[in-house]
């Protein structure tokens, strides 16, 4: 079973903050502060040994001031369901089936992290697992085959494959020339 990255990163910020080393602190807190998503790239890249993972991970989770530099420079309204910076960056780029299936994998990667804290949430989360993440894989091989002629769209959807191991038997393969 493929390790899905984007939901291994959201565990590793959490069990960061969540740290007794965390919980503890009682030093200068304003110099000490730590983003979730500098911790999630500090984490991921202290567990992932490939350069290209740890460069995977950093692109997945920015600084707030990168967020906002790279919806800025988008060139469109990047909706806040879009939360990786990678997808971010490529957003306004791509057409609206590929803009809405990133949307949706936002989404899904963002309710993998939470927890059912009681009976309700774990409703609430199923029925949203149901929404975002059902049939995921099959809906990014239509898209596949939908763009396979469409070398800079082709190219975006190796990225978001590879951030969220939606299809690793699709074998895709960049335009030639």
């Amino acid at each position: 079973m493929p390790i899905n990255r984007a939901a291994l990163i959201a565990c590793l910020s959490l069990l960061a903050a969540c740290s007794p080393q965390a919980a503890d602190s009682t030093g200068d807190v304003a110099a000490d502060v730590v983003t979730p998503a500098a911790a999630a790239v500090t984490s991921a890249a202290a567990v992932t040994p490939a350069a290209d993972e740890a460069d995977t991970a950093a692109t997945l989770a920015g600084t707030l001031e990168e967020d906002q530099q790279a919806r800025a420079a988008a060139g469109c309204s990047v909706p806040d369901d879009v939360a990786f910076l990678q997808d971010i960056r490529i957003y306004c780029d791509m057409p609206a089936d590929v803009q809405a299936f990133i949307a949706r994998e936002n989404s899904c990667e963002h309710i993998a992290g939470e927890e059912p804290y009681d009976d309700a949430r774990s409703r609430e989360l199923e029925a949203a697992t149901a929404r975002f993440c059902d049939d995921r894989e099959k809906i990014f091989a239509n898209l596949v085959a939908r763009h396979r002629d469409d070398c800079a769209i082709r190219q975006a959807l190796i990225g978001v494959n590879l951030r969220y191991d939606l299809s690793p038997d699709l074998d895709l393969k960049p335009c030639e020339g």
